[in-house]
């Protein structure tokens, strides 16, 4: 069988088109299109119709949850196997932690000839006890004893895989994200970022600092918030914050906002499909996450030129050096972020150096077309193990 007739199934949790869906929705539309491809969540959704429209087929399992629930899990875990079997898929590739054990699993249990899986961070920070670490490091044991492959999307989860999780080194890739250069690029002039700001309905006199992501608990947004609060202690920053996505966590920040009085300073955008032009509209860009594999939300800001204030932990570091692409700053520190937001604000020469840097990255290491060719050349090689 030549490469343009595999038949591939992507696994993921949930329908949304936030950054480690559209990983998956970047491969899948950019395969050959000879490829026969499914894509394999719980529900249908925004990923489903866009797979959909890429020429995929849509394939749901509603037993899929995040947390460990036994009785859904194994039905799940029935349900995956038996798409396995009925599609005879050649390649599952598989991704997130709990979805993508259960998938690979599955895959292994129903013969599958190549079986991969993305690591997009792991859960071991997201352990709130000894117990719950211990529960995790066995379930990602058990899916790496499934898997072919395991990509990694930088050196440190790497390590990981090889010194904790017993994977031989030639089983563990490391490809970082990649994003659509043209696509999220930089405004060619100061008259376009106005007419943008005007068509999206953005304020066109101040700066603006933007975040994109789920607004919970991992992405932390309630640090940014109150960084924000702070900023106006001192007085007018001169700039506006957005906040793109949804989540548990919106009410709360609002009420903290209402709180502040800047109700008409903060801007809460929900989904949008029209990221690109928002951060190419934006000034700043801001993700003080918890944890993180490796976020397309930060390549997509470089991309469009932006400088990135970031919290320094795994995943966010291995993208921007501290005064080369943007700022660290210490994980939940909002003190910290204000500070450096305000740096950014008053900085200009700093600013445009920042984002010059930022983009010129992108462009060298995180271009998505070189991304799915190599994961082309990879998959190849796995199915002949």
């Amino acid at each position: 069988m030549t490469s343009s007739g595999y038949r591939i199934a992507h696994v993921q949790l949930l329908p949304l088109l936030s950054g480690v869906q559209r990983v998956t929705l970047d491969e899948l539309e950019r395969l050959p299109p000879g490829y026969q491809r499914w894509l394999i969540c719980k529900q249908e959704g925004p990923l489903t119709t866009a797979a959909l429209k890429a020429g995929a087929q849509a394939l749901i399992s509603e037993a899929l949850v995040r947390e460990i629930h036994p009785r859904l899990d194994l039905r799940a875990l029935w349900q995956l196997w038996r798409y396995c079997r009925r599609y005879r898929f050649d390649i599952v590739h598989t991704h997130s932690s709990k979805t993508g054990v259960l998938g690979r699993l599955a895959a292994r249990l129903a013969g599958v000839p190549c079986i991969v899986h993305t690591v997009h961070g792991f859960a071991f920070p997201a352990a709130k006890s000894g117990l719950q670490r211990r529960i995790f490091h066995a379930m990602e044991w058990m899916g790496a004893r499934c898997s072919h492959l395991v990509i990694c999307l930088h050196e440190e989860d790497a390590r990981i895989c090889r010194e904790q999780l017993k994977l031989p080194a030639e089983r563990v890739a490391i490809l970082p994200n990649g994003i659509d250069l043209e696509k999220f690029s930089p405004v060619a002039s100061g008259d376009q970022l106005r007419a943008l700001r005007s068509d999206l309905g953005l304020p066109v006199d101040r700066q603006l600092i933007t975040m994109v992501g789920r607004l919970w608990e991992q992405k932390d947004p309630a640090c940014l918030v109150e960084a924000y609060c702070q900023l106006w202690q001192r007085g007018d920053p001169g700039a506006d914050l957005i906040l793109v996505g949804e989540g548990d966590l919106q009410p709360q920040l609002q009420q903290r906002v209402a709180q502040a009085g800047l109700q008409q300073h903060v801007h809460f955008l929900g989904w949008r499909t029209d990221t690109p032009d928002l951060l190419r509209a934006s000034d700043i860009f801001v993700l003080p996450s918890r944890w993180e594999g490796m976020p397309l939300a930060i390549l997509e800001a470089m991309g469009t030129g932006l400088p990135a204030v970031v919290s320094d932990i795994p995943g966010n570091r291995h993208l921007v050096d501290h005064g080369q692409q943007g700022l660290l700053f210490p994980m939940g520190d909002s003190t910290a972020l204000a500070d450096a937001l305000g740096k950014l604000l008053v900085e200009p020469e700093l600013h445009t150096r920042l984002g010059k840097n930022a983009r010129l990255r992108v462009e060298q290491f995180h271009d998505i077309r070189a991304r799915v060719k190599r994961i082309e050349s990879l998959y190849a090689e796995a199915l002949q193990w």
